[in-house]
C-alpha cells in the first residue's frame, strides 16, 4: 500500500506510491502509437481492457454510454473492504506517517479517442458533470474518506499519460492543505467583513475589473485579478454553496457550459494546450456541519510556463501576463 509521509521542517504531505512508476504512457510512445484507439484501453468497445465499470452516465434514448468509472489500474490509494481508514506508520523520528487508504477512480469523459472538454455539446457536458456529483456522492456515503479530489490532466506537459480525455477522482483519508489553507482564508474574510463571502466578493470585483470570460448568470468563467500564472481560469457558480453536491439542475448544466466555454478559449488562444483542471470542494465534514463558509469552485491552469526558482523558494507564484489582458483575449476568443 502507498504512504502518506510529512516532512517535519516543511510541513508538506508526500504521497509515496513507487507501483505508479510502472503505468503505461502514451506520450512516451510515438504520435501514431499514442492515437492508435485501436490501442486505447478507455475507449468504447475496449471495457475489457480496464478494471470493472464502477459508474456508466448515459444520454436518455441515446444507445452507448457518454461517461464510465473505473477504478485506476495503477491506484495511489486502495480502500480495502476490511479496513476502516488510515492508520498510523512506524515512521522514523521526527517524520510522520499514514497508510495510503482511499479511492482513486478514472472518469472516463467520452467513447471516442480524439475528443475533449472543448468539443463537447452542452448535454455531453452535462452528463460528465452528473458524473462527478455520484462520484463525489458515493465517496461520501462510503464514510471512510475526508475528502475527494476531482482533476483533470490534458496533454503530456500537464502530466497526462493517456491520450484518451479523462478525469481522476482521488478519494482522501485527509483533506489536502489546499484546501485547508482555502478554508482558513473563508472563515478569516467572514470575521472581518460581518459574515460574507470571500469568493462571493472575488466574482463581484472580477466582474466590475473586466475579468469576466463568460458568464450565463448562474455559472462564471473569471481571470482573478491576482491570478497565479499567466491566463489561470476560475470556474465559479453565483450561488454560495459548499459542494457540487449541492447543485440544482439549472447550475449543473451551466457549469456544464462554463467547462465547455473555458476549453474552447484555451483552444481559441493556443491551438490545443496542455491544462490542468482542478475542482475545489468543502471537505465532507465541514460541508455537512456548514461551520465555514465555504464556496466550491473549479481552477484551470494552462500550461504556458514552468514554475522554477522564485516559484519554489517563495511559495507564490510568477505571472507575466496581466490577468485583465488574459481575460480580454480569452473573452474575445469566443466571441469570434
Amino acid at each position: 500500500m502507498s504512504e502518506f509521509r510529512q516532512d517535519p521542517v516543511t510541513g508538506v504531505w508526500t504521497l509515496v506510491v513507487p507501483e505508479r512508476a510502472g503505468r503505461p504512457k502514451d506520450f512516451s510512445r510515438t504520435p501514431e502509437e499514442a492515437t492508435d484507439a485501436e490501442r486505447c484501453p478507455l475507449c468504447a468497445g475496449h471495457e475489457h481492457m480496464t478494471p470493472p465499470t464502477l459508474y456508466l452516465g448515459r444520454l436518455p434514448g441515446v444507445e452507448g454510454w457518454v461517461t464510465r468509472v473505473v477504478d485506476n489500474k495503477f491506484p495511489a490509494l486502495t480502500a480495502p473492504p476490511d479496513s476502516l481508514g488510515a492508520d498510523e506508520i512506524d515512521a522514523p523520528l521526527p517524520y510522520h506517517g499514514m497508510t495510503g487508504f482511499g479511492g482513486h477512480e478514472v472518469i472516463v469523459e467520452t467513447p471516442r479517442h480524439g475528443e475533449g472538454l472543448a468539443d463537447y455539446s452542452a448535454e455531453h457536458a452535462r452528463v460528465l458533470v452528473d458524473t462527478l456529483v455520484e462520484r463525489v456522492r458515493y465517496w461520501r456515503d462510503d464514510g471512510r474518506v475526508a475528502h475527494t479530489l476531482v482533476f483533470r490532466n490534458w496533454g503530456a506537459k500537464a502530466g497526462a499519460s493517456l491520450a484518451h480525455a479523462h478525469m481522476q477522482l482521488a478519494a482522501m483519508p485527509r483533506v489536502p492543505a489546499v484546501v485547508t489553507r482555502e478554508m482558513g482564508n473563508f472563515m478569516s474574510f467572514a470575521s472581518q467583513s460581518g459574515g460574507r463571502c470571500v469568493l462571493c466578493a472575488a466574482l463581484e470585483t472580477d466582474d466590475a475589473g473586466g475579468r469576466t470570460v463568460w458568464d450565463d448568470g448562474v455559472t462564471a468563467v473569471q481571470s482573478p485579478w491576482a491570478a497565479p500564472i499567466p491566463y489561470a481560469l476560475r470556474i465559479a457558480p453565483r450561488r454560495h454553496g459548499p459542494s457540487i453536491l449541492d447543485l440544482t439542475t439549472e447550475e449543473r448544466d451551466s457549469f456544464g457550459r462554463a467547462m465547455i466555454a473555458a476549453a474552447r478559449a484555451y483552444r481559441g488562444l493556443f491551438g490545443d494546450p496542455a491544462f490542468n483542471f482542478v475542482l475545489h470542494v468543502a471537505p465532507y465534514r465541514i460541508a455537512e456541519l456548514g461551520a465555514i463558509p465555504y464556496h466550491w469552485h473549479a481552477e484551470l491552469i494552462v500550461r504556458t510556463s514552468d514554475q522554477a526558482g522564485f516559484e519554489w523558494g517563495s511559495g507564490g507564484y510568477l505571472n507575466v501576463i496581466d490577468p485583465d489582458d488574459a481575460a480580454e483575449q480569452l473573452r474575445g476568443v469566443l466571441a469570434g
